[in-house]
């Protein structure tokens, strides 16, 4: 096999659902990703708005790249969407799986090429991953902007490494989302709009994991039983149908606590349920309000 291949391999072998490779370039999304965020689109995500030069080039951020590998961790789809926890926080935090799977992976080419540059990415890095993904052939970006891989639907999550290599790119794939709008149809506040983007202040994730204070008064009702995130417009799409077998061990779901076991929960316990978990983040605090608000829609 060539120098791509064992490493496309040598991924899936290490719990990846998919990899593919893609070469530095310019962003075509910049100008997109700049408006999105000067609509308003990013609410409290301030964040977002810090070191866009650096998204707008990922040379910018490593000077000496030459190839990125991107690579693909499933996660279950939703069977119960709208409420409770989103399934990709049933299982541990997906950027420290990533990260030390991404390590291997640069241990393994280290062994076969020299490697004098290389940086790891999760989605808390300045790249515009989604971009990179359609580029590497992992999926399309469908409706709801997420990526569609044709083998295993929409519900995984990105990682990127970032080489001084020279290597060959993958192919990209087709979209083929066709006339299927199940992902806007069935968004409980109309949060993503119709060229694919999403306005974070109406959307039940944003609301749940990252807005700050009391969550406004005419999105409560919205909100349904959903805890933490929502998964709606992941888990209606029809390209789930398959790859529920190629879901990261670590990334499956664990028991999750009841709406009452959380408003009864103390620090203690949520400090020990949750540590190693992407809920951990957004706090005990957020989870009650969550968890009050869900009771009393319930």
């Amino acid at each position: 096999m060539s120098l791509e291949q064992t490493i496309i391999s040598e991924a899936i072998r290490i719990g990846f659902a998919s990899c593919g490779i893609t070469k530095t370039n310019s962003s075509e999304t910049i100008i997109l990703f700049k408006q999105w965020l000067a609509g308003g689109n990013a609410a409290e995500m301030g964040y977002l708005k810090r070191n866009i030069h650096l998204r707008s080039d990922i040379r910018n951020l490593m000077p000496e790249t030459r190839s990125i590998i991107i690579v693909a961790a499933r996660y279950p789809s939703n069977k119960s969407p709208g409420k409770g926890f989103s399934t990709y926080a049933g299982g541990k935090d997906y950027h420290k799986v990533i990260r030390g799977k991404l390590t291997l992976l640069l241990e393994f080419i280290k062994k076969r090429i020299s490697v004098d540059n290389a940086r790891i990415c999760v989605d808390s890095a300045p790249v515009l991953e989604r971009e990179l993904a359609i580029q590497a052939g992992i999926g399309w970006r469908g409706k709801q902007g997420q990526i569609v891989n044709p083998q295993f639907g929409c519900c995984f999550v990105l990682g990127e490494l970032l080489l001084n290599l020279e290597l060959q790119p993958t192919a990209k794939l087709t979209n083929q989302c066709g006339a299927c709008r199940k992902c806007l149809d069935n968004c409980p506040t109309g949060a993503i709009t119709e060229n694919g983007l999403l306005d974070c202040r109406k959307c039940l994730s944003y609301l749940t994991i990252e807005h700050k204070g009391e969550i406004p008064r005419e999105s409560q009702a919205l909100l349904g039983k959903t805890v933490f995130g929502c998964d709606i417009c992941t888990a209606v799409c029809p390209w789930n149908r398959a790859g529920n077998e190629q879901v990261m061990p670590e990334l499956q779901l664990r028991k999750m606590p009841t709406i009452e076991e959380i408003i009864q929960m103390a620090k203690v316990e949520f400090n020990q349920r949750f540590k190693d978990t992407t809920i951990y983040r957004t706090g005990l605090e957020s989870l009650k309000r969550n968890a009050s608000i869900a009771l009393k829609n319930s």
